[in-house]
């Protein structure tokens, strides 16, 4: 009965934003190719606020409270330059995923991750913040398996949105 009850419910939260407009403000260019093994996916947004949009990603304290997926982030070094964090990202069917980055930050409008251990054969990308408030959010992510490559391909499609819509929100669209 329970799982009867799940399918809907998880459509209709799906489309509760649309239906009562929360979004409808925001919008995302979304690209989408192929490099390799590995799946790149890019958005390309504006923010009201562009050193709100860099803080946001670049504290990883901060992206924390932001970012939806995230349930948890652990600080292992941040030299101001050069952080070594581990994530712990919620995600539909798979549930909960820690992830190690290194990241470098350049103190205002860049920031590049590579994954250093987690359940992906690679996750990078970067973050780049524009004065003008243009923001290009690029992931490049390739499964250690082929048979969840699709799995992986709709985790990011959902995640990377739920991120840009999180930003516009919590620093102007």
């Amino acid at each position: 009965m329970k799982s009867r009850l799940l399918l809907p419910l998880a459509c209709l939260l799906a489309i509760l934003p649309t239906l009562a407009g929360g979004r409808s403000n925001r919008t995302v260019d979304w690209s989408e190719w192929e490099k390799g093994r590995s799946d790149v996916r890019q958005g390309v947004f504006r923010v009201g606020d562009p050193a709100c949009a860099y803080t946001t990603m670049a504290d990883p304290f901060v992206m924390g409270k932001v970012v939806p997926h995230l349930e948890g982030v652990t600080v292992h070094t941040n030299d101001g330059s050069f952080q070594d964090v581990t994530l712990s990202e919620r995600f539909w069917p798979v549930g909960l995923v820690e992830s190690r980055y290194h990241r470098k930050v350049d103190g205002s409008g860049r920031l590049e991750w590579k994954l250093v251990e987690g359940r992906q054969a690679k996750h990078d990308g970067h973050w780049q913040v524009h004065e003008d408030g243009r923001v290009v959010f690029q992931n490049e992510l390739q499964a250690k398996n082929i048979i969840h490559r699709a799995l992986l391909r709709r985790i990011q499609v959902h995640a990377m949105e739920g991120v840009a819509s999180s930003v516009q929100e919590h620093c102007g669209s």
